[in-house]
């Protein structure tokens, strides 16, 4: 399993998960990369943050932890993967991993493709799953 995040400018880190996302693992995703990403993609312009209304992403921990960062959330509802931009990323990234010559031999192999493949997404395509996103 993967976290990722992209904007109107591109692509963010891909974080791959080890075991259960709790509300706590979230937290220390956020703290660590979304919330350092979102502050070097929009610096000084109000943008939003969205995630869907998984469990870990609406535990009280995580709520206090976004109102804390001062990030503006994005209503989202729940169990709607196909309403989320992330999702066409997320087919690319597993196209381009069936694509290869080799399947991966291991688990270090395969976080290298899904790296490999999710900073290869092209910028026009990120924009194409983000129309109505923020434009500089």
């Amino acid at each position: 399993m993967h976290w990722g995040c992209f904007s109107w400018q591109g692509v963010g880190p891909i974080v791959p998960i080890q075991g259960s996302v709790t509300g706590v693992a979230y937290v220390e995703i956020l703290r660590k990369h979304a919330a350092p990403t979102f502050l070097r993609m929009f610096p000084k312009e109000k943008a939003w943050f969205q995630h869907d209304n998984a469990r870990p992403h609406t535990a009280k921990v995580s709520t206090e932890f976004l109102q804390e960062s001062g990030m503006c959330i994005l209503d989202w509802p729940a169990q709607s993967p196909d309403l989320n931009p992330i999702e066409n990323l997320w087919a690319i990234v597993k196209s381009n991993i069936r694509q290869q010559e080799k399947p991966p031999k291991n688990l270090l192999e395969l976080e290298r493709y899904v790296q490999d493949a999710w900073k290869a997404i092209p910028i026009i395509t990120i924009r194409t799953v983000c129309p109505g996103a923020y434009r500089r």
